[in-house]
C-alpha cells in the first residue's frame, strides 16, 4: 500500500482516538511456510498493544520463532463510481479507508501470573461494568483456561497511517462526492460522507503541520 502524503497528515492525537475506538485488530505474524493472519480483541495505551492467543495457535509459534510482526486496525467506509468526479474517466473509481499499521516486536509470555493480569485489563476494556469474577492465576475457575493461553505484547517500532478520505480531490470535488454518498444512502454512506466532511472543516482550520509522522522511534513498551 503506498502511502502519499495527503493521505497521512493526520493529527497524532485523532490516530490515536482513532486506534483506541476499534474493536479488533489484524496481527499479521511470519511463518516457516508463509505469512500468517488473525483478527483480534486488544488492549492500546501509551505502554503498547496486547492481546492473548492460545498456545498451539499458529502465529503464537510465529512470534516465538520470529518476533517482528504486524498490527493492523482499519475502518472500511465504502466505494464511490468513477463518474462522480468524471464522467469518462474510468481512474475515479476508488474506496475509501482509513487504516493504520504498526511494526511492532512481540513478547510472548505463558507465565499465569502475566496471563491473569493481561486478561484483567482486556476485561477492563471490553466489559467495564463488571460483573464478572476477578480473574486470578491460583483461582480454580480460571487455572485451566490461563494454562491454555499466551499473552502477547507488541512494542511498536514505526506506525504507518493512511486515511484516503479524497483529500487529492478539490473541496468543490470533495463536497460533490459528500452530496452523492448522502443521496445513495448505503449503509455505510452516511459514515464516509461524515469523514469527507471532516476533512473540509480540517482543512479550513488547518495551520501548516507535519501530521502524524509516517514512521516514530520506540515509545512503547509491552507491559510485564
Amino acid at each position: 500500500m503506498i502511502f502519499h502524503d495527503y493521505y497521512t497528515q493526520v493529527p497524532p492525537d485523532e490516530v490515536e482516538r482513532f486506534v483506541a475506538a476499534q474493536e479488533l485488530g489484524r496481527l499479521v505474524t511470519a511463518g516457516a511456510d508463509g505469512p500468517h493472519i488473525g483478527l483480534y480483541p486488544f488492549a492500546y495505551s501509551a505502554t503498547g498493544i496486547e492481546m492473548h492467543l492460545v498456545r498451539t495457535d499458529e502465529q503464537a509459534r510465529d512470534l516465538r520463532a520470529q518476533p517482528r510482526c504486524l498490527f493492523e486496525v482499519d475502518e472500511p467506509l465504502g466505494t464511490i463510481p468513477s463518474y462522480w468526479v468524471d464522467p469518462e474517466n474510468a481512474i475515479y473509481a476508488t474506496a475509501y479507508h482509513r487504516t493504520v499499521i504498526f511494526d511492532c516486536v512481540a513478547r510472548v509470555s505463558e507465565d499465569v501470573a502475566v496471563i491473569a493480569a493481561q486478561q484483567m485489563r482486556l476485561m477492563a476494556r471490553y466489559q467495564p461494568e463488571g460483573r464478572f469474577r476477578a480473574v486470578l492465576a491460583e483461582d480454580p475457575m480460571y487455572k485451566g483456561a490461563l494454562h491454555h493461553i499466551a499473552a502477547v505484547g507488541l512494542t511498536v517500532e514505526q506506525t504507518r497511517v493512511k486515511f484516503k478520505l479524497a483529500q487529492n480531490r478539490t473541496p468543490d470535488s470533495r463536497r460533490t462526492i459528500i452530496a452523492e454518498l448522502r443521496k445513495r444512502n448505503r449503509p455505510g454512506d452516511p459514515r464516509a460522507a461524515d469523514a469527507l466532511q471532516a476533512t473540509l472543516v480540517e482543512q479550513s482550520h488547518a495551520a501548516p503541520s507535519a501530521g502524524h509522522p509516517r514512521s516514530e522511534p520506540a515509545t512503547r513498551t509491552p507491559r510485564p
